[in-house]
């Protein structure tokens, strides 16, 4: 399904489920998701959209924000691992980047906002790729091993509706390359948080006591990313 709303024309997801009401998501690209029961129409769902069009502009503007996390330009802002540096240019053969003292150093053949943006979370994701390692030990033996369930694949990539998601029956977890913003104790949230769901695919008591057996001060992380 294809529908106008919101200013821009969106492709529809339809998934059919057994459930009462009528759910809607927004997704990166700007699509829309409706998980809903197999005998809604397609013009409710219409409907059910267009009644919810303040909401998926409020959704997408607050999608933008967390894309703002960063300035590009020379004598900008970025934010790495919860300190904001100062942003410096220079000329390189190579594309790459290097934190020096407090300033974050762009060394680019060609310096356009796109290629520091690339090579910005192209850094981040082989950062926090060796940070998930480091911490991953001990998670694949309290959750995984402890309950006889298969090592998970851990894919770093840049999303901006989700910090980290978890398919628990194709043992895969993705984490957000975004997590670079924040002190180490968020990305220790998101990782405990997915293994969580490998043992428990909802967010009932029993989750959430599996995520704080796990990490015991994990809500001053999980306030951090509402801010």
């Amino acid at each position: 399904m294809v529908i106008e709303t919101a200013g821009r024309t969106r492709e529809v997801l339809i998934q059919y489920k057994r459930v009462k009401n009528m759910w809607l998501r927004v997704g990166e690209d700007g699509s829309l998701k409706i998980t809903c029961s197999r005998y809604v129409t397609q013009k409710q769902i219409r409907e059910f959209i267009l009644s919810r069009e303040k909401w998926i502009e409020k959704t997408e503007a607050s999608m933008r924000k967390k894309q703002d996390t960063c300035s590009w330009g020379e004598g900008d802002t970025a934010v790495w691992m919860g300190r904001t540096l100062e942003v410096r240019c220079a000329e390189s053969r190579t594309d790459f980047m290097d934190i020096e003292d407090d300033t974050l150093v762009f060394y680019l053949r060609h310096d356009t906002p796109e290629n520091r943006r690339t090579v910005f979370y192209r850094t981040a994701s082989r950062q926090l790729a060796l940070m998930i390692q480091e911490r991953r030990d001990e998670l694949d033996r309290s959750v995984c091993t402890a309950y006889g369930k298969p090592l998970p694949k851990i894919t770093v990539k840049y999303m901006t509706s989700r910090w980290g998601s978890c398919t628990p029956s194709k043992a895969h977890i993705s984490i957000s390359s975004r997590l670079i913003h924040f002190p180490y104790q968020c990305l220790e949230y998101v990782l405990t948080h997915e293994y969580a769901h490998m043992l428990v695919s909802n967010h009932s008591k029993q989750f959430w006591h599996e995520v704080e057996v796990r990490m015991p001060g994990f809500r001053a992380a999980e306030r951090l990313l509402k801010q």
